[in-house]
């Protein structure tokens, strides 16, 4: 494997990472039905124009069917190129390898921001294991946390579902349908 400074910070940022849960949280865990929340957040890897699409209807569908006023997804880019096809727009920001502290936690105001909000439902749509990612993640304050199932993201989750994120809008779609009926009043 060649190293380089990206795999340097991926490094830092999984001790990091493993220090954080050793250390704990201490935010308070509340579950929300998707019919009573009035804000969501998601996080999720876009690496092509299809992922980018699927994000942007995902966030169409969502506010259609949920009228949900406040969602925001954080997309991380992890290519070296220029992404020209994604772009910023209401509810949708990215950051993206050249934004990642020495730690691999991005340091754009955008990160910080949707770190520092408190959403009723946080989900995590990633399939497999990002390090910035999953840092913004344990740092988020969001009292509900939702991910697909594997052992080693349970200390990350509220509620875990048994799926494959693969498709985010399928995944999503899948998620939601467990999110109607759970805790229902």
């Amino acid at each position: 494997m060649k190293i380089t400074f990206l795999n340097i910070k991926f490094f830092f940022g999984e001790k990091l990472l493993q220090k954080l849960l050793k250390k704990g949280n201490d935010r308070q865990v509340k579950s929300c039905n998707v019919e009573d929340a009035k804000s969501m957040g998601m996080i999720c890897v876009i690496k092509n124009e299809s992922d980018y699409d699927s994000v942007v209807k995902i966030i169409k569908m969502i506010k259609v069917e949920f009228k949900i006023p406040n969602i925001k997804i954080l997309a991380y880019y992890p290519l070296k190129d220029d992404p020209v096809f994604l772009k910023s727009r209401l509810g949708l920001d990215f950051f993206t390898v050249y934004d990642l502290n020495y730690c691999a936690l991005p340091k754009k105001v955008v990160v910080k921001n949707f770190i520092s909000e408190r959403f009723d439902i946080l989900l995590d749509l990633t399939a497999f294991r990002s390090i910035p990612l999953r840092l913004v993640l344990f740092k988020s304050n969001s009292p509900f946390k939702i991910g697909s199932f594997s052992e080693d993201r349970k200390p990350f989750y509220d509620l875990m579902i048994e799926t494959d994120p693969k498709d985010y809008f399928q995944y999503v779609q899948h998620v939601i349908s467990y999110l109607k009926i759970f805790n229902k009043k």
